[in-house]
């Protein structure tokens, strides 16, 4: 089989994926107006594992297989559609939204018959799947009543809300969380897009590459770039020899250096989600690069690799001092009077030295931000009554810190030397939150300098950083998403992890520290065994997490199987330090 002919007869499936779902979208695209978990971009998902209603099947059980069955958008969800009479199935607008409950609980009415049975169906939404698989995190009570009916085939849903309800254990049974990459600004880093696809397909390749061309999710396409271009011109194909193929189309006139960036993209976004390469890549059926290469590894962009961890050494606050985390000796140029309260380090990547923020300060006086370079003097950049632990965006480009709970400054390098150029974020959409008197406590930026967590009032919050509609230097905040609604209001501390998660330290004693994914769809308590809380603050290297609780610096390896406990990092045992790690 050729190239061109493997390349139709994908195209012919997908096609087919389309038709069967009742699209009129072309293959490559998701459609923006109907939610859909996945774009029409997919081989026919397979739905021989759903369940099918049966004739001697009690009503409360046939409504709970409903919903499972609901869970497969295939042909319209069809498999869902056959726990409905026919005309309700006609009826039901399936279409209409994707709420995703804690649990789903089911209460028969007291007017029940002996052929017709009315359900309560109550929960909690905790989130609704958009389109092109975005999560967005919600808290709302659900309540909904469901009518059956039994007839010659056994009971049948003869009444029920429009919209589609999924259980928890249900959704996540039924969908996976895959990384779309897109770029920063500078074009330096890739930019995790996270989106829930259905995981019942033959190669999960093919909608990662509809969603990319797709484009970032609109919360985020004020902040990022990307390569991919967007239309019909995208094809691809598994060759005989496992080489996963994608021809695009309309990019004659891209530079070269932009073309090795658009390869990131793809590649690092098959390969995070197990697409396994070699991976071709064409542009109108030929080599995409002037030397002729089609075929590309994760070597060939492991620049961009964006879950990379920093050559920056651990450091920590001891004592108001700043000290090497594997020596516990005083970073030289740095004061080791006691006033230093908070810290963060960063600088480009591969690179062991590079530069320090801090804030210091005693009591009730007024506090100040230096910034330095590892071994050199600090300067003050900026001063308050209060200030933020200051946190830097990759390779050091930008400083933020929060002045008083409300001003968030941004700060960044002149050119050689401390000197920094300080403007103002503008925070007026958090004022789409209706929280009385918010307050900052905590505000980290992501290694691509595209998001920002934010703790207010001891709620955990993500938001997009957004350059200025005139391409100007101006930052604003994206409208914040509430991300912590298990954590609820006990987070006192909080960093990004290298894979784009976040770490998050807590008052609560039965749930001190916590892994949050950035789109707020899953939390994850970590070992609380010897921890005290309240953990005040935390950090993130690799697979080692570093957490301060009210006694020590404590750290654990996550991918240690053996690991139960957290233990003392042993350079600063019996001490009470604050981690302190680049980016």
């Amino acid at each position: 089989m050729t190239r061109a002919d493997g390349m139709r007869q994908v195209g012919g499936l997908l096609m087919a994926a389309v038709m069967a779902g009742g699209l009129v979208a072309c293959t490559t695209l998701p459609g923006e107006s109907t939610p859909e978990a996945v774009s029409p971009y997919v081989s026919v998902p397979d739905t021989g594992n759903l369940p099918k209603p049966s004739d001697g099947q009690p009503p409360d059980l046939l409504l709970r297989d409903f919903y499972l069955a609901s869970t497969s958008q295939a042909n319209n969800r069809q498999a869902a559609k056959e726990f409905l009479t026919a005309s309700t199935a006609d009826d039901w607008q399936d279409s209409e939204s994707t709420r995703i409950l804690d649990r789903l609980d089911l209460n028969a009415t007291g007017g029940a018959s002996g052929d017709e049975v009315t359900y309560v169906v109550r929960g909690t939404v905790v989130g609704r799947l958009g389109t092109g698989g975005v999560y967005q995190t919600e808290n709302s009570p659900y309540e909904e009543e469901v009518t059956l009916e039994r007839g010659d085939d056994g009971w049948r849903i003869t009444d029920l809300p429009d919209g589609v309800v999924m259980d928890r254990s249900d959704f996540v049974g039924a969908y996976q969380a895959h990384d779309l990459y897109f770029l920063d600004p500078t074009k330096r880093f890739l930019v995790p897009d996270r989106r829930w696809i259905y995981n019942r397909q033959d190669n999960i390749g093919f909608s990662l590459v509809s969603l990319l061309a797709g484009g970032a999710r609109n919360q985020l396409r004020d902040a990022v770039e990307t390569e991919f271009p967007s239309g019909n011109g995208v094809q691809a194909a598994v060759e005989e020899d496992g080489t996963f193929t994608v021809d695009i189309g309309g990019i004659a006139d891209l530079p070269v250096d932009d073309r090795d960036v658009l390869a990131a993209q793809l590649v690092w976004t098959l390969a995070a989600s197990d697409v396994r390469g070699p991976y071709r890549l064409l542009a109108d059926g030929a080599a995409v690069t002037d030397d002729g290469r089609e075929d590309w590894s994760l070597a060939d962009v492991a620049s961009f690799d964006p879950q990379a961890v920093s050559a920056e050494p651990l450091r920590a606050l001891r004592d108001g001092a700043l000290v090497e985390g594997d020596t516990g000796v005083t970073v030289p140029g740095w004061t080791a009077s006691g006033q230093l309260e908070s810290a963060a380090s960063g600088g480009p990547r591969g690179e062991a030295e590079g530069r320090i923020a801090a804030v210091s300060g005693r009591g009730d006086s007024e506090r100040s931000l230096l910034v330095g370079d590892i071994g050199g003097e600090p300067a003050t950049a900026l001063t308050a009554r209060s200030l933020s632990r200051p946190s830097w965006s990759g390779d050091a480009q930008n400083l933020y810190v929060v002045a008083d709970g409300r001003r968030v400054h941004r700060l960044e390098p002149t050119g050689s030397g401390v000197q920094m150029e300080e403007s103002t974020v503008d925070t007026s959409a958090l004022d789409s939150l209706r929280i009385n008197d918010p307050r900052i406590s905590v505000f980290t930026v992501s290694r691509d300098g595209t998001r920002a967590a934010m703790l207010i009032n001891g709620r955990l919050f993500v938001s997009v950083l957004q350059r200025g509609a005139d391409g100007g230097d101006s930052m604003s905040l994206g409208v914040p998403m509430e991300v912590g609604q298990r954590v609820g209001d006990t987070a006192l501390s909080v960093d990004w992890r290298d894979d784009g998660s976040l770490l998050v330290g807590t008052r609560a004693n039965d749930a001190p520290v916590w892994v949050v994914t950035v789109d707020g769809s899953e939390a994850t308590q970590l070992s609380s065994r010897n921890i005290t809380a309240p953990v005040v603050a935390v950090g993130s290297s690799g697979s080692v997490q570093y957490i301060l609780d009210s006694r020590a610096m404590l750290q654990l390896d996550v991918e240690d199987t053996e690991a139960r406990f957290w233990r003392e990092v042993p350079a600063l045992q019996g001490a009470r330090a604050v981690p302190i790690l680049s980016k």
